[in-house]
């Protein structure tokens, strides 16, 4: 009797936990039914995406989410600062910018100021070709790109700024034919909206280091003075991509190539994966010319003497940075006397060691050489830039009048050879002076001559009282000035003051 009833209770209880059971579904299956959901919306992680007609991304896609990539200013990546390379077809239909965040979805387009960056308003570093900057908005207006091709998309979630850059890419570097002056082109693909390879079938490389960059530019500026603390100013994106062939990373280290040679070179862009290279050794290069590794300035007309080259420091001639254009190339500044006479020579009087007869050609443009017991002369006392250029199987001279010019912060632009920027010549104290600083700001200087090519491949700065050269390195380290600072610059001690 009693194990009969037992069986009856547990069929009641499972009863009563079935009806329990069954009406928490259905009230959760309510409650879901208030959620806020929009069935004509794909469920999609949170980030921010590119989406369009004009792209491969006509729905939303993980390929089509922007990443988080550096700040040039700092080279650490900053978190609203997101960047996609993607390929874009002209005109209608373009794209839009979509931000998700849970249900949220929030279509952005071009603000007002969305435009073409005139020329010149751009940076020096900044790309050579037309690109676009400017806010975004939340609208539905498209975003659209004037010709089919490769860009480079790039918001600031901070700044609500936006900017679209063609990317036409090269490699530069000392590795490469055009050194660090100018890219040479990869040749670009047929079009194509999922991938596209871009080639240099033979190129010869140095035994130097190289990176990809686009449209020639180093970066692209959003906000030059928003303040990052400890210091540093700036939210720019980088447009050159470095690290190692295998791994490149935007902004990375240079690339060094160890090998002397003729490469292949790829560069393959693939929707929604990094960007990727090869470098691909073909084949032996042309035996390259030799240069001495450095060149001295002696004889009375100088304050060296006639000591043997090499023996006072000082008097070295400098190399031009630039990488394989410029190699062969050395100039230095300093105060000639009349009626000393002077030569310039390799260490220690070993070839080449170059008197008035051994110059193949002297500069039409220059000041007047003349011989004077076999060696160099001119007709009058001063400061004098000397420029020596060893290549193509000659051996050219100049002697010319100083052109010291500031460039840069401290120096309110980038424009070359500015003549508000030009340092002014005492030939009777045997210095160089610039104008007073007109801004506070990082100090840049160059000596300016028409066989170097650019102002930064004769660069030099003042550091604890020493001029330092950049010669055929890199950029050097900054030197803050503060505005109304004087410089002053002895060239013949390589000493300065920055007062």
């Amino acid at each position: 009797m009693k194990k009969v009833n037992l069986s009856k209770f547990f069929k009641l209880t499972w009863a009563m936990l079935m009806i329990v059971g069954l009406a928490f579904v259905v009230t959760s299956c309510k409650d879901d039914d208030d959620d806020d959901v929009d069935p004509n919306k794909p469920i999609v992680l949170d980030g921010v995406y590119i989406k369009g007609g004009s792209t491969a991304l006509v729905d939303f896609d993980v390929k089509g989410k922007m990443v988080v990539t550096r700040n040039e200013v700092t080279q650490t990546d900053r978190a609203q600062l997101l960047e996609k390379y993607v390929a874009i077809k002209a005109g209608a239909p373009g794209f839009n910018i979509i931000s998700v965040a849970g249900n949220v979805q929030t279509t952005y387009g071009p603000g007002a100021d969305f435009a073409v960056v005139p020329e010149a308003e751009r940076d020096i570093d900044e790309p050579k070709v037309d690109f676009w900057r400017g806010s975004y908005t939340e609208s539905e207006t498209a975003f659209t790109v004037p010709a089919d091709g490769l860009y480079h998309v790039v918001i600031d979630t901070e700044l609500k700024m936006v900017v679209i850059a063609p990317a036409e890419w090269g490699v530069i570097g000392g590795a490469t034919p055009g050194g660090w002056g100018e890219s040479t082109p990869l040749a670009a693909p047929a079009f194509d909206l999922n991938t596209m390879t871009y080639t240099i079938p033979s190129i010869t490389m140095g035994k130097d280091k190289f990176k990809f960059r686009y449209s020639n530019g180093w970066k692209i500026i959003l906000d030059p003075e928003f303040d990052l603390g400890g210091g540093e100013k700036g939210i720019k994106v980088n447009t050159n991509l470095g690290g190692s062939i295998n791994a490149l990373v935007p902004g990375g280290d240079d690339i060094a190539n160890d090998t002397y040679a003729n490469y292949k070179i790829t560069l393959t862009y693939t929707l929604g994966a990094p960007i990727t290279a090869t470098f691909t050794y073909e084949s032996d290069a042309e035996p390259l010319p030799e240069y001495p590794e450095a060149m001295y300035l002696v004889g009375a007309g100088t304050a060296y003497g006639w000591d043997a080259p090499g023996t006072k420091a000082d008097a070295i001639m400098h190399k031009v940075a630039g990488g394989a254009p410029t190699e062969g190339i050395y100039w230095k500044i300093l105060h000639i006397e009349a009626g000393g006479g002077f030569k310039v020579s390799a260490e220690n009087w070993t070839a080449p060691n170059l008197g008035f007869g051994d110059i193949d050609e002297y500069d039409a443009n220059g000041v007047v050489v003349t011989d004077i017991d076999g060696n160099m002369d001119v007709a009058a006392s001063g400061m004098y830039m000397v420029v020596l250029n060893l290549r193509d199987n000659t051996t050219k001279l100049s002697v010319a009048p100083v052109e010291v010019y500031g460039i840069g912060d401290a120096f309110t632009n980038w424009d070359e050879d500015v003549p508000a920027n030009l340092f002014t010549v005492d030939n009777a104290a045997k210095t160089v002076t610039s104008p007073a600083l007109p801004t506070s700001g990082n100090i840049r200087m160059y000596a300016n001559h028409p066989w170097i090519p650019a102002w930064w491949n004769a660069e030099f700065n003042l550091y604890n009282g020493v001029i330092e050269y950049r010669n055929d390195g890199g950029d050097q380290e900054a030197v803050p000035g503060t505005a109304g600072n004087i410089i002053t610059l002895h060239f013949d001690d390589n000493t300065g003051t920055i007062q």
